[in-house]
């Protein structure tokens, strides 16, 4: 498998090294990258022509990266949410939302420890960059993030604030079976280029409508692949 990537800053490029280790990955092209030394698995591309998948951790202006994959029917992993993107190719899978807070969250609830039925209530959190919350919900991250203040982002689950260079997901299940925690802590942009690589290994997998969609729609298969790049996870559970 050929993978193209497009690093803009340190999460992007994290997940070329990450890729660069997986064994189905055979070369990484990273686009426009004139400085990036050529390797025998690894070098500048300015073209898509010829990859297999496109990976791009850009925050913006990416609709032009999306166009040239498109073309070529290749299908393209974003780390950022796909509000932008109402519509898009319709020969091949453009995959949104690959980080932590929207697809890590929602793959912890597949965690085989998870196990949540009908029956069981359960609550997710995340971190982001920002100024740490002096007040709020309390949510227990693995170290060596831990105890953190968090705030309620709709219906999506909690958000804690890290100023440092940590960051962690978590899921709390709760029900009649007892309490389930599940969760990671890393440093953040390893853990962000994890989510990231992972999502690039499912979606070439295959199996994808062509069309826009959100990573979290792949969660429990994003779980297994979580496996493969070898996310370490925190697991703690309850006897009723």
């Amino acid at each position: 498998m050929k993978v193209l990537v497009d690093a803009t800053h340190e999460v992007g490029r994290r997940t070329a090294r990450v890729l660069n280790a997986e064994s189905a990955v055979d070369y990484i092209g990273l686009w426009h990258d004139h400085e990036a030394p050529r390797r025998p698995r690894s070098g500048p591309t300015t073209s898509v022509e010829g990859y297999d998948i496109v990976v791009s951790d850009r925050l913006e202006h990416f609709e032009n990266l999306i166009a040239r994959a498109a073309v070529e029917g290749i299908p393209i992993v974003l780390w950022v949410e796909g509000e932008d993107l109402a519509s898009g190719p319709t020969n091949a899978p453009v995959v949104t939302g690959a980080n932590v807070g929207s697809a890590l969250t929602v793959a912890l609830q597949h965690h085989p420890t998870a196990a949540i039925t009908d029956d069981d209530t359960y609550t997710v959190a995340w971190t982001e960059p920002g100024a740490p919350l002096r007040n709020g919900h309390p949510v227990a991250f693995p170290d060596p993030v831990g105890m953190s203040w968090a705030k309620r982002r709709g219906d999506e689950g909690f958000v804690a604030f890290r100023n440092d260079q940590w960051g962690g997901a978590v899921v709390n299940v709760e029900g009649p079976s007892g309490n389930r925690v599940i969760g990671v802590a890393d440093h953040a942009a390893h853990l962000e280029a994890l989510v990231l690589a992972a999502t690039v290994l499912t979606v070439a997998d295959g199996g994808l409508e062509p069309a826009v969609q959100p990573a979290s729609g792949i969660g429990e298969r994003l779980m297994n692949s979580l496996r493969r790049v070898e996310l370490d996870f925190a697991v703690w559970r309850s006897s009723v």
